[in-house]
């Protein structure tokens, strides 16, 4: 191999770092020489964190060059740790060094190839099972191989179940990885958290004590340190910014935060806001409003850190001005300073300008803040209702997650409009705002001798231009520049939006989860030009289980949207598709002519997993916008499923797929698929994504998804392999 040449700016440190690595090598040598192991193993772990810190910081251009120490390192080390069984995995690992040895006996052991990531999952599930303390903690201490964070948690417990979790463990799981207390320390939390703490108290405070002291990212990272010490430390940092804030929000006791408050009255300004950022993070904040003479705002406060930081979330808009009145004003700006909150400015009408610049750059916060506004003096509901629609469209030109964060940000401001404009709820407010298009526009004009008119052809809405009683093909200048003419073309393009709103959103969305709609919301529906036109082309079912077109049913009663699944079921599918056939009327969506999916016997064998499009290959890129047009959310690499989607009655769909760095990065090789109970992830109107939470939950039986949804998925993964497919 051809060693690549160091580039110039990092030859001076890679110089450096050589001589000091020879150094430590040297003094391995002395201890291999005089059988101090223990003085290895320590030299062990000083050489590794120093490769690994030094690599970081040339950005990989030092490993390359350490090729003949570490094959000294790897010698001296396999000499002093000798082998004696290599089938026994605890004896392989019972080495401070990661030698090359090591390894290909390690991956013997694991039955996989030594150039290949060296899982010790099932290793330690083992080890688990057993209570096997001795190998647990090998699997923490060995620098050989990797665990994953969510076992090395699971180890953690196991070993503090029998009584083997002591300081040196700790501090290795977390310097190895100091994000690991988001698995330990998470909800709920595991039977070994609060044992933990000790350790990772005394872990940071000696290395923010060192000199010089450790850097932030060394720090262990959650949970957050205890004690007032931590934040007096910080309040004399002359370090590194991010490790005060670390220190900064510390857990305090009661006691502590009064010892800490009566220390800050007097202080400067700065050193005070210092603080309270800090305790904001820590969530105590509250008992710090007095150092500013702002006990009053404590309710304000309260709602202000309860609205999560990276979702979009509906807020109560009375609450807040409530919450502004206790406060006042003045008060209330005051504390805004110190912790400026979008949507309660927006409330009180006292950022108009700023919000409408973030919704011209799509910030989601802005979006969800525009509809919190109260109306200006020449603003009118239908005004606000349909910039937030003319905002919505404008989602689908994003990437494939931003599009659902994007519509989930508009619904929120459509329900803070709702109540901003004194509507029950957001739907009242779509179903008055869209009747008000259809009802309160004018429809025809006459401009000199020409006579306008929009009229409805079906759903869509058309402009039609007659002298004396005769259409014409094309529009007369004249026409063309009237501002009335303009005005109809305007509303002509609403009217084609309202029926597009309808047809891919609405009704889709019923059809695709068989929706059922209300007496009044049917009513209402009907009421709107495009509604009149679509839902009679439609099948339905009444409540007494009649299938039919609207006129041939019960709607004084709930009405469902018949899916195909149940006509197939049913035996009526092939009578209904010839019935349209017949009339040669098309659906405004596929509903009768819906592709339909039933399990396959290999499927019913499976029990929980469904491989009818596993290994087939297709353009990430095509097949990220196909997917996030049908509703999925994409993950990482490293996430458990790939893709995921909300199918209704607390199901998630969820998709694993290979591929290197992201979804769209390039080619994605499709995997199994299942369906997963108990996952969280918020649902809209007619089953409609609106928030990307966490997904988790528990496999189900293919047998036991309802048919609706296990075809629907089907019928989406369908369509990615078939038009994003690649040839093998």
């Amino acid at each position: 191999m051809i060693e690549r040449p160091v580039p110039d700016e990092y030859v001076e440190f890679v110089g450096e770092q050589r001589a000091t690595l020879r150094r430590l090598a040297d003094e391995a040598r002395a201890a291999a020489d005089a059988g101090d192991l223990a003085a290895l193993r320590a030299l062990a772990e000083r050489l590794r964190l120093q490769i690994e810190d030094g690599d970081d910081r040339v950005y990989g251009n030092l490993e390359p060059h350490l090729g003949d120490i570490v094959a000294d390192l790897d010698a001296l080390y396999d000499a002093a740790f000798p082998v004696t069984d290599p089938d026994d995995v605890s004896e392989v690992l019972a080495a401070p060094w990661p030698s090359a040895h090591r390894k290909a006996l390690l991956a013997a052991c694991l039955g996989c190839d030594v150039r290949h990531r060296l899982l010790l999952d099932d290793v330690a599930e083992r080890a688990i099972a057993a209570a096997d303390t001795r190998l647990l903690r090998l699997l923490v201490l060995t620098p050989l191989g990797f665990t994953q964070r969510t076992v090395v948690a699971r180890i953690l417990d196991a070993l503090h179940r029998a009584g083997d979790l002591d300081a040196a463990v700790v501090e290795r799981a977390f310097t190895d990885d100091p994000w690991l207390g988001r698995a330990t320390h998470g909800d709920p939390p595991l039977g070994c958290a609060d044992a933990l703490r000790d350790h990772l108290d005394e872990l940071t405070w000696r290395l923010v004590s060192a000199s010089p002291p450790a850097d932030r990212d060394r720090l262990p990272q959650v949970p957050a340190p205890r004690g007032l010490r931590f934040v007096r430390a910080a309040l004399t940092w002359h370090g590194a910014p991010e490790v005060a804030d670390h220190l900064g929000v510390a857990e305090l006791t009661g006691p502590e935060r009064a010892t800490l408050l009566d220390h800050l009255r007097g202080r400067p300004a700065d050193e005070r806001r210092r603080v309270f950022g800090w305790r904001l993070s820590a969530g105590d904040a509250e008992a710090f409003l007095p150092m500013f003479g702002l006990e009053r705002t404590a309710p304000l406060l309260r709602l202000i850190q309860a609205m999560p930081a990276d979702e979009t979330v509906r807020q109560d808009r009375a609450a807040l001005l409530a919450a502004v009145a206790e406060a006042g004003p003045d008060a209330a700006r005051r504390l805004l300073e110190l912790v400026p909150n979008e949507l309660v400015s927006a409330a009180m009408g006292w950022n108009r300008a700023a919000v409408l610049k973030r919704v011209k750059r799509n910030a989601l916060q802005g979006i969800a803040a525009f509809g919190m506004l109260p109306l200006a003096a020449d603003e009118t509901v239908l005004d606000r209702y349909l910039a937030l629609r003319e905002i919505a469209k404008r989602g689908p030109k994003l990437g494939p997650n931003r599009r659902h964060s994007h519509a989930a940000a508009v619904s929120v401001a459509l329900d803070h409009l709702a109540q901003v404009t004194e509507f029950a709820d957001a739907s009242r407010l779509e179903w008055d705002c869209e009747a008000r298009l259809g009802n309160e526009t004018p429809t025809e004009a006459e401009i000199g001798d020409y006579r306008v008119e929009l009229r409805f052809d079906g759903a869509d809405p058309t402009l039609t231009v007659a002298r004396a009683g005769r259409a014409l093909k094309s529009v007369p200048a004249a026409v063309r520049q009237d501002p009335r003419y303009q005005e109809l073309r305007e509303h002509q393009k609403r009217l084609q939006d309202q029926a597009r709103r309808m047809r891919t959103g609405m009704i889709e969305q019923m059809v695709s989860v068989s929706a059922t709609l209300q007496p009044d919301e049917l009513s209402r529906l009907l009421s709107l030009p495009a509604g009149a036109a679509m839902l009679p082309l439609l099948v339905w079912r009444d409540r007494a289980g009649t299938i039919g077109r609207l006129d041939q049913i019960d709607t004084s009663g709930p009405v469902t949207a018949v899916h195909p699944v149940e006509l197939r079921e049913r035996g009526l599918l092939a009578h209904w598709q010839a019935e349209f056939e017949r009339r040669g009327h098309p659906q405004p969506v596929k509903q009768v002519f819906r592709e339909v999916y039933v399990l396959t016997p290999p499927e019913c064998e499976a029990g929980e997993v469904s491989r009818r499009f596993a290994g087939r290959t297709v353009d990430g890129k095509v097949a990220g916008r196909l997917l996030a047009e049908r509703g999925w959310f994409t993950h990482g690499e490293y996430d458990a499923h790939q893709a995921t989607r909300v199918v209704g009655d607390g199901l998630i769909a969820a998709l694993r797929c290979d591929f290197h760095g992201y979804f769209g990065m390039g080619e994605v090789v499709v995997g199994e698929v299942r369906f997963l109970a108990g996952g969280r992830r918020d649902g809209g109107r007619y089953g409609c994504p609106t928030g990307s939470g966490s997904v988790g939950g528990t496999p189900v039986p293919l047998a036991d998804v309802p048919p609706v949804a296990f075809s629907e998925v089907m019928r989406d993964l369908d369509l990615v392999v078939s038009v994003a497919g690649q040839e093998p």
